[in-house]
């Protein structure tokens, strides 16, 4: 739990609804499932050979996705939210994608980040993002008001 107290936004209530409703994450092979097992995944609608994307599955525990959601929230709002928060910015002021949808996504990044923290045994380090461009990227007042 002390390696998943050090993400930003990540408190001890989170670090153990996650512990112990995905555990070390041994049963899973890569992060994907784990926020597929949470409900994270949009529901997928096949009709011929239309294919769909709809809102999230919420097919795992609600109580923890929901504490995943504030703490992906808690992530972007504070001054070391790295990279999640240069995304959201990004996100949300660039592409025009509503701040909630942006939020949900992030949620299941942050999902995705807790499993590679357990699976590796390592502590989190804060890094910036790196945008489209692959340069890194920071989001200045003068670019979110235009």
């Amino acid at each position: 739990m002390k390696r998943l107290q050090s993400i930003p936004g990540v408190g001890p209530i989170v670090a153990y609804a996650y512990m112990a409703h995905v555990g070390d994450g041994s049963r899973f092979s890569k992060g994907a499932q784990v926020s597929n097992y949470i409900g994270f995944v949009p529901r997928l609608d096949y009709s011929g050979t239309i294919h769909r994307q709809g809102h999230i599955t919420k097919r795992g525990n609600g109580y923890l996705r929901g504490l995943l959601v504030q703490a992906a929230w808690t992530m972007v709002r504070c001054n070391n939210g790295g990279a999640f928060g240069a995304r959201y910015k990004y996100i949300t002021a660039y592409h025009g994608e509503s701040k909630k949808k942006t939020i949900v996504s992030l949620a299941s990044r942050l999902t995705e980040l807790m499993y590679s923290v357990l699976r590796n045994k390592t502590e989190y380090e804060l890094r910036q993002w790196k945008g489209p461009e692959g340069k890194v990227r920071l989001l200045t007042g003068k670019e979110l008001c235009a």
